[in-house]
């Protein structure tokens, strides 16, 4: 295989094992990184691949703009699965192939959408907020098995997440359009949206749709959720309209939220001003094994793409 230019734009490659950085040398890659500790931004990419074969993406954009300027690149091999960040027609239009680590994602975004509901039913954020402000005040919580927990979209995440609700006793309800209702494991309700909404004492977002089709949760669906629920996404910023959920939580319809997706990233918003809303920076994946196996499984898709090149070329 001749060598090739492979640019990572993650930040934090290799930073617990150093595997998936060999797997593409010892393919005869040359390898370049991202150096600067964070988030590649737009205006720093097209020097940063103009050389490149192809890439091991983040979430950082691949507009029609920037693909049109990189003859060279063939594939961005995404360390995740959501590739709303690349314009893939415009991608499929340049013969860039777009590949992704779909299942490393699973558990940790489970387990994390876990924790945040957790954190949600015993008040963890307001208590953490009160004691630093030298406050010892309570705050009454929940048994998990008090609540109803709906889940919008019932992929492999939500699945996983149902799995682990299950042995806390929890009511779930699911609202997927795309669900096979002999599939759905016993002891789940399928519903439309508004009676999920309307049910639930707690909502938690896991579908994937394209940004361009707008946001699928509104001061309408707030308003159709039950006063005092909670709301958590781990799926997609874009996804849910901002304002209107400040609007509900000032307005104490929502008694709290756990957010770890944005429509702007890094997000600088007035949510970080709520006592009672639980904030983390993208970080659902972001364990060492499940970070391994992504970043493993990423470099793995970029020496399979090219070996294939090579046989199909005779090389």
């Amino acid at each position: 295989m001749k060598s090739r230019k492979i640019y990572v734009a993650l930040s934090q490659f290799c930073e617990n094992d150093e595997r998936p950085r060999k797997v593409l040398q010892e393919a005869g890659f040359i390898v370049e990184e991202n150096k600067t500790g964070r988030r590649i931004k737009r205006e720093e990419m097209l020097d940063a691949l103009k050389e490149a074969d192809a890439v091991l993406a983040a979430v950082e954009p691949y507009d029609a703009e920037l693909l049109a300027q990189l003859p060279k690149l063939q594939c961005i091999s995404r360390c995740g699965v959501g590739t709303d960040a690349i314009d893939l027609e415009v991608a499929k239009k340049y013969e860039k192939t777009v590949l992704v680590t779909a299942d490393e994602i699973i558990e940790p975004v489970a387990q994390m959408t876990l924790a945040m509901i957790l954190a949600l039913a015993r008040n963890f954020s307001l208590h953490a907020h009160d004691f630093k402000e030298a406050l010892w005040k309570k705050h009454t919580g929940w048994l998990l098995s008090e609540w109803t927990i709906g889940l919008i979209g019932f992929g492999k995440i939500g699945r996983k997440v149902e799995e682990y609700l299950r042995p806390f006793g929890v009511c779930v309800l699911v609202c997927d359009p795309y669900l096979n209702k002999e599939k759905i494991p016993k002891g789940v309700t399928l519903c439309d949206l508004p009676t999920l909404l309307g049910k639930s004492d707690l909502v938690s977002l896991h579908l994937a749709r394209d940004s361009k089709e707008g946001y699928l949760i509104t001061a309408r669906e707030f308003a159709q959720m039950k006063k005092g629920s909670f709301f958590v996404n781990t799926a997609r910023g874009y996804m849910v309209e901002e304002m209107a959920l400040q609007a509900a939580l000032k307005s104490g319809h929502l008694a709290g939220a756990a957010l770890d997706v944005f429509e702007q990233e890094p997000y600088p918003g007035p949510l970080t001003k709520y006592s009672n809303v639980i904030l983390t920076p993208h970080i659902a994946t972001l364990t060492r094994a499940s970070r391994t196996a992504m970043e493993l499984g990423c470099a793995q898709n970029v020496v399979f793409f090219f070996k294939q090149i090579g046989e199909k070329d005779g090389l």
